[in-house]
């Protein structure tokens, strides 16, 4: 007798597409059967035929400034996500370790779904001696920003060298926000002494060049120092050849990237104006067929939403002068349906959206075996999609109260049936039916 049968579906993880069912106890997969085999007796039973049946999705890139976390786990648990990394941003006065309380604190009494954290660090002379004790505590990934040098989170490349020395000590990982700042803080200088404030003026701020020439001091600081880095929304092929070049020197470099990349151009800023700005901003179509080929590939290894939202009021003033416009929008909701419908655009195979989306980042930061496979042993989080449905992206049902995504309005394949945390329904058809506060801080645990 288990507790849970899932029964019938077609079960797809990193490797393969196959008919069978999964068996669930305490909140954990204990069994995985081929369509023929016998089952056990359940206490419940799901029928899943006509069913994808997936692990649930890990999303190693959120922001929930724009909503708190428990706010923000709704809309991910809705949209398939049951374990998201969040982006931890304090003041630059703040100890790393008060701001990691702050938010474990908000996650315990407010998240329906797993959670863990990458912290941000500042260039400031206590941050590295901080980062011994926030490992100790099970958190092993750090994000440092090469832009952003107006918003006083720009590193310097000396600090994003010392960090990874000792992040490679401690057995971490690094995350970089890699965009040359220097040359993008000069370009927004001149566009706006020069008054070009529209719309179209914003990308050739942040050209292609800069995103490669920082990734390759990324690469070189992970070559010197042994350090694993994680590149964080990479889009542009010029990006992309960084990555290979150094990769074909040795060098531990991983890449990401985010679904606006692949189902969004620089039309869209056009278009959308404020709610389409993000950075990197979005780039030509070319761009977007070379990053169709790597995630095909494997040279990109992950996908993440980069969710963050603004209200409109936010964004407003980005309509009479573009730079005025925070940067980002909201994704974790669409995740699956955004990247599911492109996989079915474009032939890509059900197995290499997995593996993007649920395994390699589960595996990268330390939540692996317990999340990101549906292997035996593994927290039973599951997601039933039904691949035949198709819906329009609601804004103001998804999104209430947020500046919505260019996706508003597009119809999309693959919404989540149901969503489960642990074996516990936490979405049905869209709609969150979990307690808060049922959630859990998953402590990394790199190899």
């Amino acid at each position: 007798m288990v507790d849970l049968l899932i029964r019938n579906g077609t079960v797809v993880d990193g490797q393969a597409c196959a008919r069978g069912s999964i068996a669930v106890s305490a909140g954990r997969i204990t069994a995985r059967f081929a369509e023929d085999a016998e089952l056990p007796h359940a206490e419940h039973t799901i029928d899943a035929d006509a069913l994808l049946v997936l692990p649930g999705l890990v999303d190693p890139h959120v922001h929930f400034y724009g909503e708190g976390i428990g706010d923000f786990s709704r809309l991910a648990a809705a949209g398939g996500v049951t374990t998201f990394i969040g982006m931890l941003r304090g003041r630059p006065d703040q100890r790393l370790a008060d701001v990691v309380a702050e938010q474990r604190a908000a996650g315990a009494a407010g998240s329906v779904v797993d959670f863990s954290f990458h912290v941000v660090l500042y260039d400031r002379d206590d941050t590295i001696g901080q980062l011994a004790q926030l490992t100790a505590d099970g958190f092993s990934s750090f994000k440092i920003f090469l832009a952003y040098k107006r918003r006083g989170m720009m590193a310097r490349e000396s600090f994003l060298f010392a960090a990874m020395q000792e992040i490679r000590r401690l057995g971490g990982i690094v995350l970089v926000h890699a965009e040359d700042g220097e040359l993008i803080d000069h370009l927004e200088q001149v566009a706006l002494s020069e008054g070009r404030l529209a719309s179209e003026h914003y990308a050739p701020t942040r050209p292609p060049e800069a995103e490669a020439c920082a990734i390759d001091v990324v690469a070189l600081a992970a070559r010197a120092t042994g350090c694993p880095a994680y590149i964080v929304h990479v889009s542009s092929a010029l990006g992309l050849a960084a990555v290979e070049r150094a990769r074909r020197r040795g060098v531990p470099l991983w890449a990401e990237t985010c679904p606006q990349y692949l189902l969004l151009d620089e039309e869209a800023v056009r278009q959308h104006g404020p709610k389409a700005v993000i950075a990197p901003p979005l780039r030509k179509a070319a761009d977007q067929i070379a990053l169709r080929a790597a995630l095909a590939t494997g040279a990109i290894n992950a996908i993440g939403s980069d969710h963050a939202s603004y209200s409109e009021a936010a964004k407003a003033p980005g309509k009479d002068n573009i730079f005025a416009s925070p940067f980002g929008m909201p994704g974790a909701p669409t995740l699956w349906p955004a990247m599911y419908s492109w996989a079915l655009e474009h032939g890509v195979p059900l197995p290499t959206l997995v593996r993007a989306m649920s395994e390699t980042p589960a595996r990268l930061f330390g939540l692996a075996p317990r999340k990101g496979t549906l292997l035996p042993g593994a927290d039973a989080d599951i997601v039933l999609i039904d691949p035949g449905s198709r819906q329009t992206v609601d804004a103001a049902a998804i999104w209430p109260d947020v500046c919505p995504s260019p996706l508003a309005g597009r119809s999309l394949a693959g919404w989540p049936r149901l969503t489960l945390a642990r074996g516990e329904i936490v979405a049905r058809e869209g709609e969150v039916v979990a307690k808060p506060g049922r959630g859990a801080l998953v402590r990394q645990a790199r190899n």
